[in-house]
């Protein structure tokens, strides 16, 4: 059977988007912000070591492992830098970690379903 993404991280990263839906017009109440941020990290820190696994597991260079490995750089810088000293920068690392949180979490169930690392681009439409 797969692993699919929690409840919680699913509800965690649906919360933090719809949240910050509104930026940069308006930017959520900072305790909201940290409390999310917070179990966000928590997911993604959990989610890291499962995409790094399945990137080591592939013997072909793909662009799906590439991707993968940006992916993964990009959560490490996200998860260094913090959500920096104002309210609406911790809005924006709120955001971007939902968006990693849900990436991490697909690549994850798509490697226990079929072996692969997911694509995590949309295709493009046929011309």
């Amino acid at each position: 059977m797969p692993e699919e993404p929690t409840a919680g991280q699913r509800r965690d990263w649906t919360e933090a988007l719809s949240i910050t839906s509104c930026l940069p017009l308006r930017v959520p109440d900072r305790e909201q912000v940290d409390q999310l941020t917070a179990r966000l990290r928590d997911h993604v820190g959990r989610l890291v070591p499962k995409v790094d696994e399945a990137i080591k597991d592939e013997c072909h260079d793909t662009a799906d492992r590439e991707t993968a490995r940006w992916l993964l750089g990009r959560v490490d810088h996200a998860l260094r830098q913090g959500p920096g000293p104002d309210d609406r920068t911790a809005a924006v690392h709120l955001e971007d970690l939902a968006l990693n949180c849900r990436a991490l979490a697909a690549i994850c169930s798509h490697k226990e379903e079929t072996g692969d690392l997911a694509p995590i681009a949309l295709p493009c439409p046929p011309s």
